[in-house]
């Protein structure tokens, strides 16, 4: 064989070589994103509802409309949405706008492509301020199996990340080591335990309202009567 014939042969196999690792990774990457694709579940919210934040992060709509369509990975979720729709007022002959406050649903996705937020069923003006008084939500996936799903007001919501927030801030090593450095310092003749600097730091640094709030959310009706009954006596020796 030719000189030129084998350079023509190696020239061939390097471009055939060249093109088949072109294409594996051509079908590497395709083959990634549709795999990312088919994870992510599209959530469908019905129009009387309005999705202001997704996970803390605002929602934005855009110019004169609303987002009813949310791509959500796989996780725990949070939604922070309001009711909005208008029925007409027998009574007074006229449209009424029915609004209710902010509140927020969570929910859990797994291997669901498709889900469907809505509420339950309203079809008039006083069902409308039932439901503003009391929400009441359903999640459906493609398969129309009903999802669990939790509401919290939003006030609730956002207090339960506020203590969430100062426990994580002084659980980092950083903050340990800060707080362990002051107890040897300060306590030397009567040292307290790592637990009870902790507990003191997060009395100190958290709002004092808020966490009386968290705390009495989070007892049973057993530890409330407690609590009451301990306000009871207090307020008697005062």
């Amino acid at each position: 064989m030719s000189i030129l014939s084998t350079s023509k042969l190696t020239r061939c196999k390097n471009l055939f070589n060249q093109s088949v690792v072109s294409s594996l990774c051509a079908s590497l990457l395709l083959s990634g994103f549709i795999a990312v694709q088919a994870s992510a579940a599209t959530l469908t919210v019905t129009d009387n509802l309005i999705v202001r934040d997704v996970d803390d992060k605002t929602v934005d709509h855009g110019f004169l409309s609303k987002k009813q369509q949310l791509e959500l990975t796989p996780g725990q979720h949070s939604l922070v949405i309001k009711y909005k729709d208008v029925f007409e007022d027998i009574d007074f002959a006229e449209d009424r706008l029915v609004t209710s406050d902010y509140f927020v649903v969570r929910f859990n996705v797994t291997t669901q492509q498709k889900l469907l937020l809505s509420t339950t069923e309203i079809n008039n003006l006083a069902a409308a301020e039932r439901f503003v008084s009391s929400p009441e939500l359903t999640l459906r996936d493609e398969h129309k199996q009903e999802l669990v799903l939790a509401l919290q007001k939003l006030d609730d919501y956002k207090l339960a990340q506020q203590v969430a927030k100062v426990v994580t801030s002084l659980s980092a090593p950083a903050a340990i080591s800060h707080l362990n450095n002051d107890n040897i310092n300060e306590n030397t003749a009567n040292p307290i335990t790592d637990d009870q600097t902790f507990s003191e730091q997060v009395i100190k640094n958290a709002d004092t309202v808020a966490m009386l709030k968290y705390w009495w959310q989070k007892a049973s009706a057993d530890e409330k009567n407690k609590f009451l009954d301990f306000m009871s006596k207090n307020k008697a020796l005062n």
